[in-house]
């Protein structure tokens, strides 16, 4: 059974039953996690005995998003998509000559960590940052030269559970975060420096646009002993100039347990999410005042269904929520939710969403295609119908011309001008699921 499909009982078994707070979201967040190494360490070892490829499916986000992987900086021209097909190899496909080429395997012992963000790409797009774990445990993060197509030295943080990698919005440091804190590597050098320690586990993270700060996520769903432990969910700053985090924004409501995190294009505030449940007003957004360092009142979100992320639309005005069925919209001026807007149900549960860069147009992905929705009108367009071709993973380009979809086969580039489906592209026999997307020179 897969993830989707997971969910789809998931919901239908709680519709009846009660709101049980995080035991929900903490269920959900702990079976993403466990899902994604049991499949990932299956394929790795089927690889090594079969002398296969075992690919893996892409994960909710956030979840995480998404998610969706995300890439967490992307660069202002992209030429290349880098895929994920598997526990260790990456193959770069040619996005303006469809050209597959030829695949990267990383390490022995290094296995590709299948989820929202386990790649990230510098600024200058000149370096793609593969995020893995080992099977004797431990992280893993394998630089690609985007220039020369080829892997270079993994760098290995040992006994770390790796969640979350994102690289600066100036190009000078990675973060990695784990549960205890977050690992800095210098680009530069490819070098670890000093661990951040954080005594909670720590998922995903987001940078103020300037870069000055990173924010990162701590649900703790399993608190870490000690006098120092948030036992709480919070999101602790980190000052990237020095590496040093701030005292913890504690979120004083949650229903069943933060798992993602947006930051406003003017730096003022990030939104968490909360999911608690599939019920109406089961799930939260909680604003952050980041020059007060105080949570806000909470955002209820009236949508039913298991929440798969959140976004912040370009121009700072709106923040996104993506539900089973629908998509609130944020005021974030006033920090209200507007009206639902609602998916088709024959489309099935929605999983994961993308804003275009441009944030002209939403695309949410379910078992059956891709939805578009227009943001300035609400529209929602025809599903793009994509059957028998396991919709998995996707991203859209930098440009936002192109939406590129991970099926059981391999890639399919979707226009977003005509909202159509172009010819799939083959990977060369390597895709079983193909899962991770990171656009790059």
């Amino acid at each position: 059974m897969d993830e989707t499909s997971l969910r789809a009982d998931l919901e239908e078994t709680l519709r009846a039953e009660p709101p049980i707070g995080k035991l929900v979201g903490n269920s959900l967040r702990a079976g993403r996690k466990f899902r994604r190494r049991r499949l990932a360490g299956v394929a790795a070892v089927s690889a090594v005995a079969a002398a296969v490829v075992i690919a893996v499916p892409a994960l909710l986000s956030g979840a995480g998003t998404p998610e969706p992987a995300a890439v967490s900086v992307r660069p202002a021209t992209a030429r290349t998509a880098y895929v994920g097909v598997g526990a260790d190899t990456v193959v770069p496909v040619s996005l303006a000559t469809r050209a597959v080429g030829a695949p990267m395997t990383v390490p022995l012992g290094a296995n590709l960590w299948v989820g929202k963000t386990s790649a990230a790409v510098t600024p200058d797009g000149r370096t793609v940052y593969e995020l893995g774990f080992t099977a004797i445990g431990g992280a893993t993060v394998t630089p690609i030269n985007t220039a020369t197509k080829r892997a270079g030295k993994t760098i290995r943080l040992p006994n770390v559970d790796p969640e979350d990698i994102a690289v600066d919005p100036n190009g000078k440091t990675a973060y990695v975060s784990f549960y205890g804190g977050v690992f800095p590597i210098n680009i530069a050098t490819n070098t670890v420096g000093k661990q951040i320690r954080i005594p909670d586990d720590c998922f995903n993270m987001a940078f103020t646009p300037d870069g000055k700060t990173l924010y990162v996520l701590n649900p703790s769903a399993f608190p870490a002993p000690g006098p120092r432990s948030n036992r709480a969910p919070a999101v602790t700053p980190i000052l990237t100039a020095t590496n040093t985090e701030l005292a913890p924004i504690r979120l004083r409501a949650t229903k069943g347990g933060p798992f993602d995190i947006a930051v406003t294009p003017d730096g003022k505030t990030a939104y968490v999410l909360d999911g608690g449940g599939s019920q109406a007003y089961a799930n939260l957004v909680i604003p952050i005042d980041l020059a007060a360092g105080r949570a806000l009142a909470p955002i209820r979100i009236k949508a039913s269904g298991v929440v798969g992320g959140v976004v912040v639309s370009p121009h700072g005005g709106t923040a996104y929520v993506l539900s089973s069925r629908a998509i609130t919209p944020i005021n974030t001026a006033t920090n209200k939710a507007g009206p639902a807007i609602n998916l088709p149900k024959s489309a099935g549960y929605a999983d994961n969403f993308r804003l275009a860069p441009n944030g002209k147009t939403i695309y949410v992905i379910t078992p059956r295609g891709v939805i578009p929705v227009r943001t300035a009108s609400r529209t929602v367009l025809p599903m793009i119908g994509m059957p028998d071709l396991n919709p998995r993973g996707f991203e859209i380009t930098p440009d936002s011309r192109t939406v590129y979809v991970t099926t059981g086969t391999g890639l399919l580039p979707i226009s977003t001008a005509s909202n159509r489906a172009g010819k799939p592209i083959n990977l060369g026999g390597l895709a079983g699921f193909p899962s991770v997307i990171a656009f790059a020179r």
